[in-house]
């Protein structure tokens, strides 16, 4: 059946050996903001949604008057985390504090990677009271984004798109009866159906 495929495409995407960087780097903003939003934190996946424009903020989650400037690095074993991502992770969140007019105390930069850091980096980061968490996996999590727009006519449309698919990075989960969900046949269950491949003009 067209569900039972689609969810096959899934799962070979998932078990993929083959990903670019950016696919298994964006995987793990994914599942680290997964991980908040499960906590109640408001998740923001601007790293994904701003793509080289993301300066250095890969997540921006927010609960109660804290927010968290998340910055996630998924890296090969072996290689180590450098004092160059703790001084860009404390200056982006400096910025955002600016831009936002946000007392600095309410704002926190967060490095979350797979791997170690170094021992400068790990000193640097206490100097600039950056938080880090070192050796975080990544698991299983709801990959399919559950979006609601609207046809050419005006009328609410609910569409689903996987992490291959073309709107699948543009496509913001931020309004009600959006998710995201585990598996195909959840997203279909609650009247969603896949996005269809744009061929152009």
């Amino acid at each position: 059946s067209t569900t039972e495929r689609n969810q096959l495409a899934l799962d070979r995407y998932i078990e993929s050996h083959n990903k670019s960087k950016w696919q298994i780097g964006r995987d793990y903003e994914l599942y680290i903001g997964y991980t908040y939003y499960k906590k109640g934190y408001d998740v923001e996946y601007f790293g994904e949604f701003n793509g080289l424009e993301d300066l250095g903020r890969d997540l921006i989650c927010k609960k109660n008057d804290k927010t968290f400037i998340v910055q996630c690095k998924y890296w090969s074993q072996g290689k180590l985390i450098h004092e160059n991502s703790i001084t860009q992770l404390y200056g982006t969140t400096v910025s955002y504090c600016i831009e936002n007019d946000i007392p600095k105390s309410k704002v926190k930069g967060i490095l979350i990677t797979n791997i170690q850091l170094s021992d400068m980096a790990k000193k640097m980061a206490d100097y600039l009271k950056i938080q880090y968490k070192e050796n975080v996996p990544m698991d299983n999590y709801p990959r399919i984004k559950c979006n609601i727009g609207v046809d050419e006519f005006g009328y609410p449309t609910k569409i689903y798109h996987l992490p291959f698919d073309q709107q699948y990075d543009s496509t913001k989960i931020d309004k009600d009866g959006e998710f995201f969900a585990l598996t195909v046949k959840e997203a279909e269950t609650a009247g969603f159906r896949r996005a269809f491949k744009w061929l152009g003009t």
